[in-house]
C-alpha cells in the first residue's frame, strides 16, 4: 500500500509572554495605604503628655477612661479620641495622718485637650488658677514629737493634724497656701514649746514648691503652761 506524501509541518506557534501577576502591583499600594492609615491614626491622633511636678502622686482622669495615678516627677502620654474636646482633670493624692485623715489642702487642676493639636502638654504644679501652694518638709531634731501648723498667726491657718516624731527627716505633711509672709509653727506635744519659721514666700523657689524646715531642740522656746 502506498503511503500518502508527507505534508510539511507549519511553523511552531510563537511563545506567549506569561501574564504579570496583579498582586505584585497591589502589594506596594496596600503597604502604602496601611502606613498612611497608621500615620493618621497614631501619629496625628490627639494626645495628652502630662507631667507631675509635685512631690506627691496625683490622680489623672481623662474623659471616660479609668483614672490613673502619676508618681511624683513622672510623665505619661494618654491618647484621646478624635473629633471632640476633652477635659483632663488631676488632683493630688494627699498624705494621711495617723488617724487616716488627709493632711494639707486640696491641690487640683484641669487641662483642655482639643482636636486642633496633635499633642497637648499639661502638668500638675503647685501653682493653680486659684492660688500658689508650698510643701513644708519637716525634720524634727528635738526630743519630743511636734505638732505642725502652716500659716500660723495668719488668716486661713491649717493644722496638719499630725505629730512628727523625734529624729524624723523631711516628712511630707501636704501642701498649703503660699503667701509672702507664710509661716510654719512647730509645738511640742508635751511641753508645748514652740518655734516658727516666718516669711517663707521668698524661700520657696523649687518648681515642686517644696521647702525643707528643720526644728532643733534649741529652737524651741520655754515650756508653756497648758490651757
Amino acid at each position: 500500500m502506498t503511503q500518502p506524501p508527507a505534508v510539511p509541518a507549519g511553523p511552531a506557534p510563537a511563545a506567549r509572554p506569561a501574564p504579570r501577576r496583579r498582586g505584585c502591583l497591589l502589594l506596594p499600594l496596600v503597604l502604602a495605604l496601611a502606613l498612611g492609615a497608621a500615620w493618621y491614626f497614631v501619629v496625628l491622633q490627639p494626645r495628652l503628655r502630662f507631667t507631675n511636678r509635685l512631690v506627691a502622686p496625683v490622680r489623672l482622669a481623662v474623659g471616660e477612661a479609668a483614672p490613673r495615678t502619676v508618681a511624683p516627677g513622672a510623665q505619661v502620654t494618654v491618647r484621646v479620641p478624635r473629633g471632640r474636646t476633652l477635659v483632663a482633670e488631676w488632683e493630688m493624692i494627699r498624705p494621711l495622718s495617723a488617724d487616716s485623715q488627709p493632711m494639707g489642702e486640696p491641690v487640683k487642676g484641669a487641662v483642655v485637650v482639643r482636636e486642633l493639636r496633635t499633642t497637648v502638654r499639661g502638668e500638675a504644679r503647685p501653682r493653680t488658677g486659684e492660688a500658689d501652694f508650698f510643701a513644708p518638709l519637716i525634720s524634727n531634731g528635738g526630743k519630743e514629737a511636734i505638732l505642725v501648723t502652716a500659716n500660723a498667726g495668719l488668716q486661713g491657718a491649717v493644722d496638719c493634724g499630725c505629730a512628727v516624731r523625734p529624729g524624723a527627716t523631711r516628712v511630707f505633711i501636704g501642701y498649703y497656701r503660699l503667701y509672702q509672709n507664710s509661716t510654719v509653727r512647730a509645738r511640742g506635744v508635751t511641753t508645748r514649746r514652740e518655734a516658727t519659721f516666718r516669711d517663707l514666700g521668698p524661700q520657696v523657689t523649687r518648681p515642686d514648691g517644696a521647702v525643707g524646715l528643720r526644728f532643733e531642740e534649741r529652737d524651741l522656746g520655754p515650756p508653756r503652761p497648758p490651757r
